[in-house]
This record gives structure tokens, C-alpha cells and sequence, in this order.
């Protein structure tokens, strides 16, 4: 007979697995092919510096708040010493989420361009990009 901590981990688990998974790898920026589906909506133009010491702490918070407490946890291992990562690439990713290719929901509609900058940047802080 299965105990009641028992199944609570096994429910635990199955729904922790994707946000563990996701927390680990992020995939690469897909080859640029030419698509003949509707073309990407433009950012805004960045708004302050990405080493903004007063942004980066805004960022940090929202982080904390939303995406870690959802899925990339408080210490983001897909992100601390990353490089690579265009900022552009970071902030449309923010915007419009994994679009199928991985589970991020798009936040635009949640942040304004200039909180998903203050996230880019926060995010820039942990890596080498």
C-alpha cells in the first residue's frame, strides 16, 4: 500500500520535472531561416545601460518574484556564467516566451518593455554575454 508521503513526492516530483529540466538547458538560437509566417514584432529600443547597478537590482527583484518563484528558481544555473546570449534574443524570449520550444510563457503582457529590460539586464549580470 502506497502512504500518503509517498504519493505526495511522486506528485511533487512530476511536477517539479519540467520546471528541473528547463532550469538545466536552454535551448540555442535556432539557425535564422526565412519563414513566411508573420515577422517578429520590433522591441523598443534598450532604455539605459545593461550594467545599470539601480536596473539590475530591479531586475533581480521582479526575477525573484515571478520567474524564479515559477521555474528558474532563486540561484538560475541556465543562466549564472552563461555567455552567448544576445540581449535582443533574451529580451524577445522574455516577451513573447518559448513558443513551443521550450514551456516559458511570453510575459509581455505581465512586464513593460523597460521590466523586461531590467530582467535582461539582472540576467546579463550572471553571465558572461
Amino acid at each position: 500500500m502506497i502512504n500518503k508521503s509517498s504519493l505526495m513526492a511522486c506528485a511533487l516530483a512530476s511536477f517539479l520535472a519540467p520546471a528541473l529540466a528547463f532550469n538545466a538547458v536552454l535551448p540555442e538560437k535556432a539557425a535564422e531561416a526565412p519563414s513566411t509566417s508573420k515577422p517578429e514584432a520590433v522591441s523598443p529600443a534598450l532604455p539605459f545601460e545593461l550594467t545599470n547597478k539601480a536596473r539590475i537590482v530591479s531586475g533581480r527583484d521582479r526575477f525573484q518574484s515571478t520567474c524564479a518563484a515559477f521555474c528558474h528558481g532563486h540561484e538560475p544555473a541556465l543562466f549564472i556564467g552563461r555567455d552567448g546570449l544576445e540581449p535582443q534574443y533574451v529580451y524577445n524570449t522574455i516577451r513573447d516566451g518559448g513558443k513551443g520550444a521550450t514551456p516559458m510563457p511570453p510575459w509581455g503582457e505581465v512586464f513593460s518593455p523597460e521590466e523586461i529590460w531590467e530582467i535582461v539586464a539582472y540576467l546579463k549580470s550572471l553571465g558572461k554575454w
